[in-house]
Parts: structure tokens; sequence; C-alpha cells
């Protein structure tokens, strides 16, 4: 966590700029992420994420579990929608607002009860990619995200609700040495973070678009 609050810099502008998303939405009565990252070049990358928790959740949680989420909620570090489920919609809406404002190239998807708003996406003229959440597709781009916070080039600028995933992630290795962010053996929440590396590995196919290290699992464009 020493070297993740060292990457906190403040955001460079980025209206109008190139990223890549990675979107996790898990379970409907959770927590639901949308990652940007935004390559800055010289092997820099800004991530700027989003957060949607059904309202109702939120309270019992914050109460059980003792998750700032009412204090997140009041400061728009992350959004509720209303009821006991995440609303789609509301995820699909906010997405498309921010398409106009940012130049997203791809986004990565985990395809697991998703294929609604994945197709509603892609009619809105987004390109989605679905990405395989085990070892093969996930560990290049989970090394390239712990290289890119123990070197100091990822900036996040220092968001709160991210800051809380990084500080639950647990990693899964395998015999072979290959890792992955699993949400089994994480504490907590770690959506966010989950996001972020599909988000690193779309931004890395794209920097190599001769077969990368990031193309291992070759991800499935989705097709309506």
């Amino acid at each position: 966590m020493e070297q993740w609050d060292a990457c906190d810099g403040e955001l460079p502008g980025l209206d109008g700029r190139e990223c890549f998303g990675g979107l996790d939405l898990a379970s409907t009565k959770d927590v639901a992420a949308f990652v940007l990252v935004f390559p800055l070049g010289d092997g820099k990358y800004a991530v700027q994420p989003h957060f949607w928790v059904p309202r109702d959740g939120a309270r019992i949680r914050a109460k059980r579990d003792r998750v700032p989420y009412d204090d997140w909620i009041r400061r728009g570090l992350m959004e509720a929608t209303e009821g006991n489920v995440i609303d789609y919609d509301f995820i699909r809406d906010r997405i498309n607002e921010l398409g106009e404002q940012y130049n997203i190239r791809d986004i990565a998807v985990d395809t697991w009860a998703a294929t609604q708003i994945i197709t509603q996406l892609m009619g809105d003229g987004f390109e989605m990619t679905a990405f395989r959440q085990g070892f093969k597709s996930l560990s290049p781009p989970s090394k390239e995200f712990e290289a890119l916070v123990l070197s100091g080039r990822l900036c996040h600028g220092g968001h709160p609700v991210l800051r809380w995933m990084a500080s639950n992630v647990m990693a899964e290795e395998d015999a072979a040495g290959n890792i992955k962010p699993s949400k089994k053996k994480s504490r907590e929440k770690i959506d966010g973070i989950v996001a972020t590396v599909m988000a690193i590995g779309r931004a890395g196919v794209a920097a190599a678009p001769v077969r990368s290290r990031y193309e291992m699992d070759e991800p499935v464009v989705v097709s309506a």
C-alpha cells in the first residue's frame, strides 16, 4: 500500500483522450465497477474508476461491515441506484456519457450474467471484448499492473474506493507462477482492481498489434 499511495498524484486532463475500459458487474446486489485506463506515454497510465451499488444494500453493508458506502455516495465517489439490486440501465447511461467525454477504444468485460448490457452497449457503438477470468488471460496484465504500481507509473489520483479495494486484494498463483486477483481469497471487495487489470490488458493489446503477451487467451469479441 505504500507504493500504491505513492501513485496518488493529480490526474492530468483526460477529456477526449484515448482510453480502455474494464467492466466488472459481479452481482446485481453488490458493487459494480467500470474503470478507464488512459495511456499517457512512456509506459505510464492514468486510472479513472466508477462504482455503483444498490442503495438499500449500501445502507445494510455500511452498518454491518463498517464500510463507509454512505459517505462515499455522499461525496460522489460511488453512485447508488434505487432499490436492492443494481440498475444496469443506469450504468449503461453513465457509460454512454463517459463515451461522449472520452475516446473509449474498447471495453473488456467478464461476460458472466452480463449478456444484456453487453449487447446494449454494442448497440450504442462500443467495442466490447469478453475477457476470461482464468490465469491465462489475467496473469500477464496482473503482473503488469503490479509492475506499474511498484514503478510509480500508474496514476490513480488517490480515489478512496479504489484504494480500499487495492488494500483488500489477495493474489492467487498456480503451479506455473501465473497470478490473478482472487475474489475468494481477498478479504473484501476488489471489483475495481479486477476491472483495472482487464483494462490494462486491452491497453496492452492495442499497444502491441502483433500477437501480444496480453492475448494469450485470445479474448473473444462479443456479438449481438
